[in-house]
């Protein structure tokens, strides 16, 4: 009678130890898409108004989605291309430069004490081998990646069909996805509209308050150096955009040691250009890079999102190590939604407690 009893209690088991093993393979075989699948599912949100619109013009579902994937596309692969092919031919210009500039003097025709003294300790040869293994390993780096990243064409283009392509029916049927997700969850029509509308609250504040201002910030950054004639303006616009997503280290890291290196070449060669040049950058970036932190920033997010500096610092590094390039977008986006998801918890306790005292 045990072993009957024992029978069926195992037979009861099996079908629950088939479902855990079937979620445990399903989530082995989309383990390699799933940034893939963030990325499309953040970019179904970011193009869910386009999508509408084109519906509403072309009532057709189908076309409305081809294309803004299409435009998805586009707006990926022109840029992106550029972008690394410039990153990597900047990178070596950058690395020749400072070559040259160590291997001769820092500061051509300098008759000023203080730059002979720093020319000095730069040539002696134990710094000026350090700083030469320095600029190396930097460039090499971002070379490698270029490199990696050109190497990698057909992994890309397979993460593109999926992103592309999962994107296509997201937008047709993002919304009865959504409904779908709701009803599993089992949670009241209310409180779950309320966790929607504070998770698109949560990835509007961190999208735009954070991604779109650094863009932003990069490329007034690029801008400026470029006006300036600062040398590989690409590249440092693209390291004060990564720069700009991690708070306390903001964009002036970059632009305030090059207005500095400026001034002091202009000083040391008694060339009043240089000088101004340094100024005017440093007062063109102190106006039109640094200031987007506490106008811009302000606005997008609105006050609406409320996500904490210290989750975009721990999410946006922790991405970075965990995720690579992209977690910086989507660390502070999965912890922010955990806080959310613990706001509505205790809410719900809160009032599951206010209902038992009364």
């Amino acid at each position: 009678m045990n072993c009957i009893k024992n029978g069926i209690n195992y037979q009861r088991y099996i079908p629950l130890v088939l479902f855990i093993l079937l979620v445990i393979l399903a989530f082995l075989l989309i383990k390699p898409f799933l940034l893939t699948l963030f990325l499309s599912a953040l970019f179904a949100y970011l193009f869910y108004p386009l999508y509408n619109f084109i519906l509403k013009k072309s009532k057709n579902r189908t076309l409305s989605a081809l294309i803004v994937c299409i435009l998805v596309l586009l707006i990926i692969v022109l840029p992106v291309t550029f972008l690394v092919k410039t990153l990597v031919q900047e990178s070596y210009v950058l690395y020749l430069g400072a070559k040259q500039k160590l291997s001769g003097e820092l500061f051509a025709n300098c008759d000023h004490p203080l730059c002979q003294s720093i020319t000095t300790f730069v040539q002696d040869p134990d710094v000026n081998y350090r700083v030469q293994e320095s600029v190396r390993a930097v460039t090499n780096l971002i070379i490698d990646k270029g490199s990696e990243f050109l190497l990698s064409v057909p992994r890309i283009l397979l993460n593109m069909v999926v992103l592309l392509f999962t994107l296509f029916y997201l937008l047709i049927d993002g919304k009865a996805f959504l409904n779908e997700v709701g009803h599993h969850l089992s949670m009241g029509k209310q409180k779950y509209n309320q966790l929607l509308k504070r998770l698109k609250e949560v990835i509007g504040g961190v999208v735009f308050g954070y991604l779109l201002v650094a863009i932003i910030q990069g490329t007034l950054g690029a801008l400026g150096f470029f006006i300036f004639g600062i040398p590989s303006p690409i590249l440092w616009g693209v390291v004060m955009a990564f720069l700009a997503l991690i708070p306390l280290v903001g964009t002036g890291l970059v632009w305030i040691p090059a207005s500095i290196i400026l001034v002091l070449d202009g000083m040391f060669q008694n060339s009043n250009g240089l000088i101004f040049k340094g100024v005017a950058l440093f007062v063109y970036c102190l106006i039109f890079v640094g200031s987007l932190d506490n106008i811009i920033r302000p606005r997008l997010m609105s006050g609406r999102a409320k996500v904490h500096p210290v989750f975009i610092l721990l999410g946006g590094l922790g991405g970075l190590f965990l995720l690579g390039p992209l977690g910086v977008i989507f660390g502070p986006l999965i912890l922010s939604l955990v806080v959310v998801l613990v706001e509505i918890y205790r809410a719900e306790n809160h009032t599951r407690f206010k209902q038992k005292l009364n």
